[in-house]
C-alpha cells in the first residue's frame, strides 16, 4: 500500500522506486496533477514523445477499445528502454481499477509502467482503492496549495533569477497565484520574463502591469473566440496570432488550459468562488467572456472538447501534417459547436 504525502511525493515523482509500476495521480488541483505526471513520466522515459516507448490513451480511447490499456501494457519495447503508458481520465474509471487489481494479482502482464492522470477521487473510488491497496502501485493525491506555499514557490523561483519580492507585494501576489499549481507557475514565469535577469525587486506596480497584460493576450483572444462560438473572430484572431509568431502548439495548449478551467469551474459549483479556485479571470471583460463560454459548454461537452484538443496536439506531434492547419481546424470545429444555431 503506497499513499505518499508531503515531501515524499516530490521525491517519488522525481525518482520513482523500481518496484512501483503503476501510479494513479488524482485530485482537485488539475495543474498539480499534470505537473506531477509530467515530472514522473520524464523520470521514467526521457523522451515523452517517443512513439516506440510511450503510449498515450484517453478516456475516449478506452471506451472505443476496452482492451487498449491491457494491450499497451503488454507490449514490449521495440528499441530498448523503459516502456511508459500514460492514461488521462476525467474521473473515476472502474475498468482501469480492475486492470490494476488484475496486475497486482499477477493476472495481467505489464512490460512497462503506467501513469494515470485524473480528477478528484473519493475514498469509494475503485480506481483509487486499487492503487492504494496494491503493493506495486501508488496513489498520489494532489490538493490545492495554500497561499503561503504558492508564494514560497514563487520566491524560490525569483531567487534563482536574481529577483526578490517586495514585502508589500506578497499579499497581492498570493491573490494572483490562487488557483492551481500550473496556473501559478505560469504567472511566476510571466513575472520573471517581465523583470528580466537580475531585475531587482518585484513591486506592486510590476504585479499590476502583468495582470493587465495577461487579461488581453493574443492567446486569450483566440481561445475565447473559439469557445465563445464566434467563428469569424476565432479565424481572424488565429491568423493574427500566427502572424505575430505564436506557435500552433502554444495555441492548442492555451485551449487545453481554458478547457480545464471551465471544467473545474463546473465541478466546483459554477459560482464566484469557483471562478477563483479554477484560476479563471474574475473581473471585467475577461471574466464575462469566461462565464459566457462556460454557459455554452456543459460538463459533458467540455470533456469532449478536451479530448479533441488533446488529440490535436498528439496529431501535431505524430502525423507530420502542418501544425497550423490542424490547430486551425480544431479551433473552428469548437467554434462551430459553440455557435448558436441559425
Amino acid at each position: 500500500m503506497v499513499k505518499p504525502s508531503g515531501g515524499t511525493i516530490d521525491r517519488l515523482v522525481k525518482s520513482p522506486p523500481p518496484e512501483l509500476r503503476v501510479f494513479v495521480i488524482y485530485g482537485p488541483d488539475a495543474g498539480l496533477v499534470r505537473e506531477r505526471a509530467r515530472v514522473l513520466s520524464s523520470a521514467i522515459s526521457p523522451d515523452p514523445d517517443d512513439p516506440f516507448n510511450v503510449t498515450r490513451l484517453t478516456e475516449e480511447d478506452l471506451k472505443t477499445d476496452p482492451a487498449a490499456l491491457a494491450d499497451a501494457m503488454a507490449a514490449m519495447s521495440m528499441m530498448g528502454g523503459e516502456r511508459l503508458v500514460r492514461v488521462r481520465l476525467n474521473g473515476d474509471n472502474a475498468a482501469v481499477g480492475r486492470w490494476i487489481s488484475e496486475f497486482e494479482a499477477g493476472a495481467a502482464p505489464a512490460e512497462g509502467r503506467l501513469v494515470v492522470e485524473t480528477g478528484n477521487l473519493t475514498k469509494a473510488s475503485k480506481l483509487r482503492k486499487a492503487a492504494e491497496d496494491g503493493k506495486k502501485s501508488a496513489a498520489i493525491a494532489c490538493y490545492e496549495d495554500n497561499a503561503r506555499d504558492l508564494v514560497g514557490m514563487a520566491e524560490e523561483s525569483f531567487r534563482a533569477d536574481g529577483l526578490s519580492l517586495a514585502p508589500d507585494a506578497r499579499h497581492a501576489l498570493a491573490a494572483i497565484l490562487e488557483g492551481d499549481r500550473e496556473l501559478a507557475r505560469s504567472e511566476i514565469e510571466k513575472l520573471i520574463l517581465y523583470k528580466g535577469p537580475d531585475g531587482g525587486e518585484i513591486t506592486l506596480e510590476d504585479l499590476a502591469a502583468i495582470s493587465t497584460e495577461s487579461a488581453d493576450t493574443a492567446l486569450d483572444k483566440v481561445v475565447d473566440a473559439a469557445l465563445g462560438g464566434d467563428i469569424i473572430q476565432a479565424d481572424i484572431q488565429y491568423q493574427r496570432a500566427l502572424e505575430a509568431g505564436t506557435s500552433a502548439v502554444a495555441i492548442v495548449r492555451a485551449l487545453q488550459r481554458k478547457i480545464d478551467q471551465i471544467e473545474r469551474y463546473h465541478l466546483m459549483g459554477a459560482d464566484q468562488a469557483a471562478m477563483a479556485r479554477a484560476g479563471a479571470p474574475r473581473f471585467g471583460p475577461p471574466a464575462q467572456r469566461f462565464q459566457a463560454a462556460a454557459r455554452l459548454w456543459s460538463r459533458a461537452r467540455i470533456a469532449r472538447a478536451r479530448s479533441i484538443a488533446f488529440e490535436t496536439e498528439r496529431a501535431i506531434k505524430r502525423s507530420g501534417a502542418p501544425a497550423e492547419a490542424l490547430a486551425g481546424e480544431t479551433l473552428l470545429r469548437l467554434a462551430r459547436a459553440a455557435a448558436p444555431p441559425r
